[in-house]
């Protein structure tokens, strides 16, 4: 490396690449006065390609080979130089980069250096706009206590016609940094999204409408951050929430590469839940069936009974336990994966006994709950609420499974700030790395503000976007993910 800084009067060769939205015909452009490293023999960093990714025009593929041997590092950055770094993997002569997290329209100065000081090449691209199918919304909030991370979301409508399968990426700015369409033959729209940090990977699930009941087509993919589909799901004829068949509300992949998930379960006309753990060939390797344990209630037989809607499964394999949410009865249940036993139930009338002055001592009809805790003695709920009680809130209770008591440790309402809400359906509250919560308002009703907030521990509100509606129609959010992305900030 030293010999090629002393022989070598660093060359500066700036290429422009610029491509507006789904335009990816590369303009080369050579500024007068600077030499083309291809034709420099002996030249450090040569044959540089900018390429722009036809999956998501915020981001490119960059690809530059080497004289000799190094592990270089690429820096990109904005007119306002906000930007990241990447460094490669390992040492070669032929080296590929992945440049994403780019915010809308903007041009990115890329930077390729051989050491970690001295910088070999500069070259340009210029970032296109994200689909006319994504919502408008407002960063209403945002202060210097937010944490990193971008929000994976994918949004509804109240209107049939305006639901489009899109994911999205929003950062701290509230820029759209990252997309991703998926178009089948039939309606579809894209449901539970999780981002794997192991494999930088995204796994999606596909709610398929009406007219694909006879349609064979997978429910499930997982893409790169590319935007390449690197697996998908059996396909078979069927369509969301509709048969046993089909998945609902849960469909994540676990450490072990296996699915969990829910199914219907029926009863007559009474709509049960199971609980699935299927490998990525969908063979089932776990099962576990709400109506084993529970005799279901008396039903129209002429009408559908939704009984125990359950919508969230906390599956930890490697202790031997999972925990299912049924929203319906306002229970949270511990489950012996071994034995199938109920361990216990969390909620009013269940097996704890609740030691708090908090005059609400149990959430109802919730959502989303998430478990922490090294003895998992942490439950954070999306708490909806009752139309008698009138309101929602975030609640994270803390349980002693040896005396069987339970307390609130924390609850966010939003009294006192004007933030208040009350969505008696959907939502998602998380815990985030720094201790803040991050928590998700939608609701299918066109007098709803569909929002995302982030709140700390002592309810101050940091952060808040809100999806823009209309008169007639309304923006809709179930739930979403906020992460920190494998990406090193900067600022030049």
């Amino acid at each position: 490396m030293g010999k090629l800084l002393i022989l070598l009067v660093v060359i500066l060769s700036v290429f422009s690449c610029s491509n507006a939205a789904h335009n990816f015909e590369n303009d080369i452009e050579k500024d007068e006065g600077y030499l083309d490293a291809d034709t420099i023999e002996g030249h450090p960093v040569y044959d540089i390609k900018i390429i722009g990714n036809e999956e998501n025009v915020l981001s490119c593929h960059l690809t530059f080979k080497t004289e000799e041997s190094v592990q270089p590092t690429v820096k990109y950055f904005s007119e306002e130089g906000k930007g990241y770094e990447l460094k490669a993997e390992s040492e070669g002569t032929g080296h590929t980069f992945f440049l994403w997290g780019m915010k809308p329209e903007r041009k990115y100065t890329v930077e390729i250096y051989l050491d970690d000081e001295e910088r070999a090449e500069t070259a340009e691209f210029v970032s296109g706009k994200p689909p006319e199918t994504a919502p408008g919304y407002t960063l209403r909030v945002k202060t210097d206590r937010v944490s990193d991370g971008f929000v994976l979301f994918t949004s509804s409508s109240t209107v049939a016609e305006d639901i489009y399968p899109l994911a999205l990426m929003i950062d701290t700015d509230g820029d759209i940094v990252w997309y991703f369409e998926y178009y089948m033959a039939g309606y579809d729209a894209l449901g539970d999204m999780h981002y794997i940090e192991e494999t930088q990977t995204i796994i999606i699930s596909i709610i398929k409408g009406p007219n694909m009941g006879d349609i064979p087509a997978e429910e499930a993919i997982e893409i790169d951050l590319a935007g390449n589909v690197v697996w998908k799901s059996r396909e078979y004829p069927n369509i969301y929430y509709s048969n046993d068949e089909s998945w609902h509300h849960v469909y994540y992949r676990l450490p072990d590469d296996t699915i969990a998930t829910l199914r219907w379960d029926l009863s007559g006309t009474n709509i049960a839940d199971k609980i699935v753990n299927l490998d990525r060939d969908y063979n089932v390797l776990w099962e576990w069936r709400y109506l084993d344990y529970f005799e279901p209630p008396s039903c129209d037989p002429d009408d559908w009974c939704d009984w125990t809607h359950c919508n969230q499964v906390v599956m930890k394999k490697e202790k031997n336990v999972v925990y299912l949410n049924v929203r319906n009865m306002s229970k949270f249940y511990k489950i012996d994966m071994e034995t199938g036993d109920i361990i216990w139930a969390l909620g009013e009338g269940g097996d704890f006994t609740f030691v708090g002055d908090n005059p609400d001592q149990w959430f109802q009809r919730p959502h989303a709950p998430k478990v922490a805790g090294e003895n998992d003695d942490r439950i954070l709920f999306y708490d909806n609420g009752s139309f008698e009680r009138g309101y929602s809130r975030i609640v994270e209770y803390t349980i002693n499974e040896e005396t069987m008591v339970a307390d609130i440790n924390y609850t966010y309402h939003g009294f006192g700030s004007g933030h208040q809400w009350f969505a008696n359906v959907w939502g998602d509250a998380d815990y985030l790395p720094g201790g803040n919560f991050f928590v998700t308002v939608g609701l299918p009703d066109i007098e709803t503000e569909n929002r995302f907030f982030e709140i700390t521990r002592d309810g101050e509100m940091v952060w808040e976007l809100v999806l823009e509606g209309g008169e007639t129609w309304n923006r809709t959010l179930y739930n979403s993910e906020k992460f920190i992305p494998p990406l090193k900030k900067i600022e030049k």
